[in-house]
């Protein structure tokens, strides 16, 4: 399978659980449906139910289009000639994998507010829509108890553990102890102690903020140990290129179904336990939710708001940080077809290695390899690649770069062609070993008869 192929049928699966959750914002909890707060007497109402039916059917196409583009960019990537355009376009499908879901989301609540008016359903004050946070000062006051910080510690400690016996991962041990400590930070700042109020009824918003908090620290607590264990994959499954990719990938993917599996479960714990609100005193706190998407409140001075349905946060766009925020993530989206650029740049771009003077130098886009001929100690030409695992770096069809390990070589600096033999094995005085070799054998060759080398 070529590497275009596989990062299609990498992402492919994305639009489905996207669907899923925007899907199930159509049924009414808390009084909420696409973003929308109405009274216990519009939820069977025609006009509503016709409006969420036709939500439904069109995040349903929108996920079907999208698997199927993402299904054909696989199918086409194993044409060699096409690999830099379906990279690019494969960036491109993932800003509107990202974006068009949403933009169906806030055109169904931006019809079914309208219809809110129409009919009389907002909860307006005598000068407009009445601006009023809510807070039950009764919950928030109640006892609780709250994941202990001594989890998060033990999953970062878990997760520098295996520098202790190999130094040579130590990138990866330290990006997995960064990403458990971040973790950490981020339950810390994220957590709110806002009541999860829906009416009069306390109980009732007893038991929705305890559902939230406890999903809360669950979730947080799968991605700290999902760090750890990759720290730990990194260690145990070196000399195995497939139980590596297992290690990595299986973390990653447990977290995911993990959290979208409490996401959806809090999800039906809020929809079966507000079944029966929507009646007299309810709130309504449309008027600060752009779209049902966008939380803007300038009377907030919380930087981290809860989402209404489910355990999300998200930003208040009305404070300076907020805005800020913001502004770094649409950045960010909007640069995603720059992430496709490059991919294409690596898979275009020829790896090169030279003798120049007293100097051997092996380069392909971002690596770059500088030895010495006075501190080479042995040099080997390869014709049949070893058996390697990627510790850091990258791979593709048409390159190898970074660091890797090899049960037969040990640890090695790579930057080479896979598809253009011979490579170049080059042991320094240093201990250190490089696999190098050119994507034009010429220029392999070139370097090997001015070193002098055995072949195998």
């Amino acid at each position: 399978m070529s590497s275009v192929s596989a990062i299609w049928l990498v992402c492919c699966w994305l639009p489905i659980p996207i669907w899923l959750a925007l899907r199930d914002s159509a049924r009414f909890k808390k009084n909420i449906a696409v973003g929308v707060t109405l009274p216990r007497e519009a939820h069977g109402d025609g006009q509503v139910a016709a409006i969420l039916s036709g939500y439904r059917r069109r995040q349903l196409a929108c996920a079907v289009a999208l698997v199927a583009v993402a299904l054909a960019g696989a199918a086409a990537g194993s044409v060699r000639a096409l690999a830099g355009s379906l990279a690019v376009c494969w960036s491109i499908w993932v800003l509107v994998a990202c974006i068009a879901p949403e933009v169906v989301f806030a055109c169904a609540n931006a019809r079914l507010a309208a219809l809110k008016d129409e009919r009389g359903w907002r909860r307006d004050g005598k000068d407009g829509p009445r601006r009023v946070t809510v807070a039950d000062i009764g919950a928030a006051a109640q006892p609780r108890t709250r994941t202990s910080n001594a989890w998060f510690l033990l999953a970062v400690s878990a997760s520098m553990a295996p520098a202790l016996f190999d130094r040579g991962g130590l990138p990866v041990y330290l990006l997995s102890a960064a990403g458990a400590l971040a973790t950490w930070a981020v339950f810390r700042w994220c957590y709110r102690d806002r009541s999860e109020a829906v009416d009069a009824d306390g109980a009732l918003t007893l038991a929705l903020t305890r559902i939230r908090r406890r999903a809360w620290g669950r979730v947080c607590l799968f991605a700290a140990a999902a760090f750890s264990l990759v720290s730990w994959s990194q260690l145990l499954f070196q000399g195995s290129p497939t139980l590596y990719l297992v290690g990595m990938t299986l973390p990653a993917a447990a977290l995911f179904v993990a959290s979208f599996a409490t996401e959806m479960r809090v999800r039906g714990l809020q929809e079966r336990l507000t079944k029966g609100s929507g009646e007299g005193f309810y709130i309504d706190e449309d008027d600060r939710w752009v779209f049902g998407l966008l939380y803007f409140n300038p009377d907030d001075s919380s930087l981290m708001v809860n989402d209404r349905v489910g355990v999300g946060t998200s930003v208040n766009l009305a404070r300076p940080a907020g805005k800020a925020i913001a502004a770094v993530l649409a950045f960010v989206l909007l640069c995603l077809p720059l992430a496709g650029v490059f991919i294409a740049e690596e898979l275009s771009a020829p790896v090169t290695l030279e003798l120049s003077g007293q100097t051997v130098r092996a380069s392909h886009v971002l690596t770059s390899y500088e030895i010495f001929v006075g501190d080479v100690e042995s040099v080997d030409a390869l014709h049949r690649l070893p058996d390697m695992t990627r510790t850091f770096g990258g791979s593709a069809d048409t390159c190898l770069e970074g660091d890797f390990s090899s049960e037969e070589y040990g640890p090695l600096k790579v930057c080479l062609d896979p598809e253009a033999g011979p490579w170049l094995l080059v042991r320094t005085k240093g201990s250190t070993a490089y696999l190098l070799g050119a994507s034009d054998p010429v220029r392999t060759t070139a370097v090997l008869e001015g070193l002098g080398a055995s072949e195998h």
